[in-house]
């Protein structure tokens, strides 16, 4: 491999190793995560998104951010029995000391002596929660990113470098299915016995997905969840900012809805360099976010095979350019008859942003032994007869874009190639993405969804999402605002 911007590849075994145990001051236990919970100013913004109790028949009881701590308290002691059971008299009276220091004293006194019963909430979940998710979702995405900027994640005064992008400018996503509530796949089935129909419960969210990539596909069963997050060093220091239904089948798969997520994320934060993703991504997405200006990590698609590009004349000399490994190769002849396909340095990777989309490029050093040849190679976009095509000097005419000859470059050239040291570095952040996913599995009682139904589902994510980021955000108030944290 040449010596390039991106680096030579280093075998698996010389790979730096860059796991790391927590430190003490990153340890948290369920009684400081209880109180990073109900100490969130977040939850009284989303608690004016709820309608509040009625004046006249039933009341409720209690005040709307109280429903929305139980939502994420379930998240932190892993049911919703244990999440009531934690509010005893000395938990209700911290609520009640939250709810007097965002709120007031008028507020604090209105709210009932006892905290809710399990089945009172789950009634709340059904009837308030679960109607307004959507506005809750909404709003809690745009508070995530600006408290993601707020602790240092994509900052704007540092230097940009394309090829050498940092964990803290990168945004990692992935999908995970957890296990359905119930193991029926039917709501009703026959007894071989007695041939009567027996009722179960059963989730009617409930699908069948295949995870884990191309060669062990494994099948699950229950609902599919696309994650966003990102984070600093920190493990605790992550911020979560959507967490999204993935409904499959003849509806959108897993891929389309990360591209229509990380535009709405990523795209207004010039912050943010780029996002890291598994092999779910083809040529088509990194098209659609490498013309909205992200660098895409991933890994290529099993089926890519290497492809010729183009023969170069540059006087007397010959290059004849392929595709291979996500960059452009030199095929070289051997004196057998046989070939090679050898990488091609690339010197720089050049962005380019436009008024509608932006452009990709790769420097080429093209070694020659008259001289090297210097060539710049568009990667990451597929143009299209929409787009703007250069004209062939030699012949005045317009030149065919890539969908109209038929090469797919989005799938071929990779904007960090797979087979180089930075993509090594960058890609191991992917792994940040099954962090996440074993943190909501064990906030899951028996590592099985809670809730029956989409919506109760959603409210169940959204309570993930404010627990996560409340803990965040509390140790980040600890290490850097240790003053304002103390008379918070």
């Amino acid at each position: 491999m040449p010596e390039d911007a991106f680096g030579d590849a280093l075998p698996p075994g010389l790979l730096p190793d860059r796991k790391r145990q927590l430190a003490d001051h990153e340890q948290r236990s369920r009684k400081q995560r209880f109180l990073d919970c109900i100490d969130m100013p977040l939850m009284f913004e989303l608690a004016e998104l709820l309608p509040a109790p009625k004046e006249r028949g039933r009341p409720r009881r209690n005040d709307p951010v109280v429903l929305l701590m139980l939502a994420a308290l379930t998240t932190v002691f892993g049911s919703k029995r244990s999440a009531v059971g934690a509010l005893d008299s000395a938990g209700w009276s911290a609520v009640r000391a939250s709810v007097r220091r965002h709120e007031g004293r008028l507020a604090a006194a209105r709210m009932p002596d006892t905290p809710p019963t399990r089945n009172q909430y789950e009634d709340a979940e059904i009837k308030v929660l679960a109607p307004a998710i959507e506005a809750l979702s909404s709003l809690s995405e745009q508070r995530a990113m600006e408290q993601a900027i707020a602790q240092g994640l994509f900052p704007q005064d540092v230097p940009r470098t394309w090829s050498r992008p940092h964990r803290r400018q990168l945004m990692v996503g992935d999908a995970t299915v957890p296990k359905a509530p119930s193991r029926a796949e039917r709501e009703w089935t026959v007894d071989p016995r007695t041939g009567e129909e027996v009722r179960h419960r059963y989730d009617p969210a409930a699908s069948i997905y295949y995870e884990n990539g191309e060669q062990a596909k494994r099948r699950a069963r229950g609902t599919k969840w696309f994650i966003a997050s990102a984070r600093d060093d920190g493990y605790w220091r992550r911020v979560i900012f959507t967490i999204r239904h993935v409904a499959g089948g003849e509806y959108e798969d897993e891929a389309a809805v990360a591209v229509r997520a990380f535009q709405q994320l990523c795209v207004p934060q010039p912050g943010c360099l780029g996002v890291v993703y598994d092999g779910a991504f083809r040529g088509k997405h990194r098209d659609a976010l490498s013309r909205d200006g992200l660098l895409v990590i991933n890994l290529q698609h099993g089926s890519t095979t290497p492809r010729a590009y183009e023969m170069l004349r540059f006087g007397r000399c010959r290059h004849d350019l392929w595709c291979d490994q996500g960059r452009i190769a030199e095929r070289n002849l051997l004196d057998d008859g046989t070939s090679f396909l050898a990488p091609v340095p690339i010197d720089r990777l050049e962005h380019r942003r436009g008024r509608t989309k932006s452009r990709w490029y790769h420097w080429l050093r093209i070694n020659c032994r008259n001289g090297q040849h210097h060539w710049r190679v568009p990667v990451g976009i597929t143009t299209t007869p929409a787009d703007r095509i250069s004209v062939d000097t030699k012949t005045g005419k317009r030149k065919k874009s890539d969908a109209e000859r038929g090469f797919h470059r989005a799938e071929l050239l990779q904007q960090i190639p797979e087979n180089t040291l930075t993509h090594q570095q960058v890609y191991s952040y992917r792994s940040d993405a099954e962090s996440v996913h074993s943190q909501l599995d064990q906030a899951l009682w028996n590592r099985r969804m809670i809730s029956y139904g989409l919506e109760r589902q959603k409210v169940w994510t959204l309570g993930f999402v404010l627990a996560q980021n409340a803990t965040s955000r509390a140790i980040h108030r600890e290490l850097y605002l240790p003053s304002q944290y103390a008379t918070a």
